[in-house]
């Protein structure tokens, strides 16, 4: 009787060189295949990092100035009289086509004012802006501003620009989040 000897069974190795070459082109296909998200938000300049101050001379009438405050109480005034939200786009876009190419829309936030209150300020400024924009392109070119080219949105623009100016007051801090 043979005896046989008991072989210790060897489990295969796996060949691993080419899980590198596979997890670098899966890469590349989601650095190809995703998209990029661009920001959006409004346009507006920040104040300059340093103290310095930027003045730039304008002769402008009183009468072509929209002026907006926001006191420390998050209470809205439009030329220092107190103003309901209700409607303030409305009152924003009568005056822009009365005023024409020659408005002025300022804004004048204390520090300690509630975001809310400002921002939404902004976007009833824009929202007047967009509509006003939205009418002219459609009586002009037939369709909304959105989808003319940008030879058309830029002649629109001439056309109504959007003159807003912001003060800043640096001397204090903060500003009151919600």
């Amino acid at each position: 009787m043979m005896i046989r000897k008991k072989r210790k069974n060897e489990v295969p190795a796996l060949d691993t060189t080419s899980t590198a070459d596979i997890s670098f082109m899966l890469l590349i296909f989601f650095l190809v295949t995703t998209s990029m998200d661009i920001d959006k938000g409004l346009l507006r300049q920040l104040p300059p990092a340093d103290n310095t101050e930027q003045e730039a001379e304008a002769d402008i009438e009183k009468d072509n100035l929209m002026a907006f405050r926001i006191d420390a109480d998050s209470r809205l005034y439009c030329n220092d009289q107190p103003t309901d939200t209700k409607n303030l786009r409305f009152s924003i876009q009568q005056f822009i086509k009365s005023k024409g190419k020659q408005h002025l829309i300022t804004i004048d936030a204390h520090p300690a004012a509630r975001y809310d209150t400002y921002f939404h300020l902004q976007d009833e400024i824009v929202a007047a802006y967009n509509t006003l924009r939205n009418k002219l392109a459609t009586q002009r070119y037939g369709q909304p501003y959105a989808n003319l080219s940008e030879e058309d949105k830029e002649n629109i623009r001439k056309q109504l620009p959007q003159r807003i100016a912001e003060q800043y007051n640096t001397e204090e801090k903060g500003g009151a989040p919600e």
